[in-house]
């Protein structure tokens, strides 16, 4: 019996472990952006432990408007 809870134990963890692995960018993103806005600074992302160059974070933001979208984020944090 107990072979089989550690079992079930382990397949859980390891599930959410998966889980969290294939969205960890999304979740990065929201944690990142501190204020909601659908934007992440440079500020918020030095916050956040992030140590992207002031060159990265501008070689990241495509659009040039300042700030990393998600997509612009999940970008730059593959790198």
């Amino acid at each position: 019996m107990k072979n089989v809870l550690l079992s079930a134990v382990f397949v859980g963890f390891s599930a959410v472990a998966a889980f969290a692995a294939s969205h960890a960018g999304e979740m990065d993103f929201a944690v990142v952006d501190a204020d909601a806005n659908g934007m992440v600074s440079m500020e918020e992302a030095t916050a956040a432990g992030w140590k992207w160059s002031e060159e990265d974070f501008k070689a990241a933001d495509k659009d040039g408007d300042g700030s990393l979208n998600a997509e612009e984020f999940a970008a730059a944090s593959a790198m």
